[in-house]
C-alpha cells in the first residue's frame, strides 16, 4: 500500500510541470485573444472552414461584427439671443439659479406682488442682495419680470429697461465660483 502511494505520487509530481505549463499556455492564448464582447455568450456553432488559393490583403473596409463609429454633431445655436419681451432688453437672469442686484442704480429694487409696475411693493430688495429666481420671464409693460424669493418673501422684480436705445440691468446672474 505504502509504494502503491509512493509511485501514485512520483507520477503525479512527474506530470505536475506539464499541467503548470499546460495551464500558463491556456492563459497567455485567453489574453492574446481578441474580445468582441463582454455580453453572455452565445451558443456555439459548427463553422466549416475552407482553404483559399491567394491570401487576400486587409481591407480598410469594417467588417460585419465590427461596430461603425457615429459621428456626433453639434447643435447649431442662433446667431445671437432675442429678446423675449418687446420693449426689454435681453433677458440674462437664469431660472432656478441666484442673482443680485446692480450697483449701478442707487436704488434697490422694489419686489412687487406681481409682475408689473401697477402691483403693491412687498419690499426693497438692497443694492448688491442676493436673491433667487424661481420663474420667468414674464413680458408686461416693456419689462422682463422675474419671480424670485428674497429671505422668505416671494414676488416680482423688473430685470432691467430699455430706453432711448440704452440698456440698464438692474439685475444680474450671480453665480460665484
Amino acid at each position: 500500500m505504502v509504494g502503491e502511494v509512493l509511485k501514485t505520487r512520483r507520477q503525479a509530481a512527474g506530470r505536475l510541470p506539464l499541467v503548470c505549463g499546460l495551464i500558463v499556455l491556456l492563459g497567455a492564448c485567453a489574453a492574446l485573444a481578441p474580445s468582441r464582447s463582454l455580453g453572455p455568450a452565445a451558443t456555439p456553432a459548427a463553422v466549416s472552414v475552407q482553404p483559399t488559393g491567394t491570401p487576400r490583403p486587409p481591407s480598410a473596409s469594417p467588417t460585419p461584427n465590427e461596430p461603425t463609429p457615429t459621428p456626433f454633431i453639434w447643435p447649431t445655436l442662433p446667431a445671437s439671443p432675442t429678446p423675449v419681451c418687446p420693449g426689454a432688453p435681453r433677458t440674462r437672469l437664469i431660472v432656478q439659479e441666484r442673482a443680485r442686484v446692480l450697483p449701478d442704480d442707487p436704488l434697490p429694487v422694489r419686489l412687487r406682488e406681481g409682475p408689473g409696475l401697477d402691483k403693491r411693493i412687498l419690499e426693497l430688495i438692497p443694492i448688491r442682495a442676493v436673491f433667487y429666481v424661481l420663474d420667468g420671464p414674464i413680458c408686461n409693460g416693456g419689462y422682463s419680470w422675474f419671480k424670485v424669493r428674497y429671505q422668505e418673501i416671494e414676488g416680482w422684480i423688473a430685470e432691467g429697461r430699455l430706453q432711448d436705445g440704452a440698456i440698464s440691468y438692474f439685475v444680474e446672474p450671480y453665480l460665484p465660483g
